[in-house]
């Protein structure tokens, strides 16, 4: 499976707006918006890789362990990353009225199968 078609699965199973395939420095791999709509999914998801980092590294200061999925509910969305590797993460972005139970697994079935497909650390 391409990287195109595990980013639609996820967006279009989990009822998401659009999703991305995105590294840390904030280039994306992959995304995919629904319906192919203008939504600026890189542009709001770049906007919390800096609190994506400050979360892991707290994580790791505070000998948690690493960081799996992080959630962001705003009132007009719900923006859920998992990460793929050290590098690496996926974001699903949502209407706050998905069901974020589903979406939440169809990211995390879209993460394994990311790595499975090349994202190795």
């Amino acid at each position: 499976m391409s990287f195109r078609e595990i980013t639609k699965k996820m967006v279009e199973d989990g009822g998401g707006i659009a999703g991305t395939v995105m590294g840390k420095d904030g280039i994306a791999v992959q995304n995919y918006i629904r319906g192919g709509d203008s939504y600026d999914v890189e542009g709001v998801v770049i906007e919390y890789i800096k609190v994506l980092e400050e979360i892991r590294k707290a994580s790791t200061l505070l000998k948690l362990g690493e960081v799996e999925e992080i959630s962001i509910k705003a009132i007009d969305m719900v923006i859920l990353f998992r990460l793929i590797n050290s590098d690496y993460f996926a974001a699903l972005v949502l209407e706050p009225r998905v069901n974020v139970g589903k979406a939440r697994y169809m990211l995390r079935k879209a993460v394994t199968l990311l790595r499975e497909e090349e994202f190795t650390s």
